[in-house]
């Protein structure tokens, strides 16, 4: 058996450092869903916690799927939603960094040669009450906090590879959540990560994760006065008014 693998990756963004505190409590996870299902189900095969340092994630389930006719290697890949609730009052949270780990079994001249990690922190504000006076509306933000490649050298290749990897994907700049009220995940806000995990294989032959993936997302905190405005005004890379609207009869 070889040694176990720890890779370096290219970092995305540019350096920036802030000052960090920990909240006194941490956010709960309300909800998961998966947009793939027969990759990573809620309830079966993906499990998220949260400490003050990291959210980790486990994808248990994923595995390397055929790319298509006449193509070698295959890709695992995973896309989920948590919806969190109880953020603390005063504070704002960035994703620094995510570790990818599994165990790898690979086929002679098969590697794994690309990993993704992103994260896009949602803010969902409600905005006007159908109850009240129809529709009912909603505005979206959101911010990529953290999307990253990583090429990794030294998982397969010459011969049969059956160990341990561990893949660092990082953002040297840090992209902050709004400015948390207390009252995020109740009421009119609610507030989501969505999660991308990819691993792609190359070469022909076998290529089987042992029991999944599993990502540390790091975290970082920082102390902070929230927006006067009831909007959120001037949170998130994207930003749209009126995303959705539903008339309740």
């Amino acid at each position: 058996m070889r040694p176990s693998v720890l890779l370096g990756a290219l970092p995305f963004f540019a350096a920036s450092v802030c000052a960090q505190s920990t909240p006194d409590l941490l956010p709960v996870v309300s909800m998961i869903s998966s947009q793939i299902p027969s990759q990573c189900s809620p309830g079966k095969s993906i499990g998220v916690s949260i400490d003050a340092d990291k959210i980790a994630t486990s994808l248990s389930e994923v595995q390397f799927q055929s790319l298509g006719h006449g193509r070698t290697g295959g890709s695992a890949d995973c896309f989920f939603e948590v919806e969190l609730n109880d953020w603390y009052f005063n504070y704002r949270v960035a994703i620094s960094n995510a570790t990818i780990k599994g165990n790898a079994n690979l086929g002679d001249g098969v590697t794994i040669s690309q990993f993704n990690a992103t994260a896009v922190f949602r803010l969902e504000h409600h905005t006007k009450n159908a109850s009240a006076t129809p529709p009912e509306v909603t505005d979206l933000s959101l911010s990529t906090m953290l999307g990253g490649l990583a090429t990794p050298n030294g998982i397969g290749g010459e011969g049969i590879f059956n160990d341990d990897f561990e893949v660092p994907i990082s953002a040297a700049s840090d992209v902050w959540s709004p400015c948390f009220r207390g009252s995020e995940g109740s009421g009119d806000d609610s507030t989501f990560i969505e999660f991308y995990v990819s691993a792609l294989a190359s070469g022909e032959g076998d290529a089987r994760l042992s029991s999944g993936l599993n990502i540390d997302w790091s975290l970082k905190w920082e102390a902070c006065t929230p927006d006067s405005s009831s909007t959120y005004l001037g949170w998130g890379d994207q930003r749209i008014e009126d995303w959705e609207m539903c008339t309740v009869k």
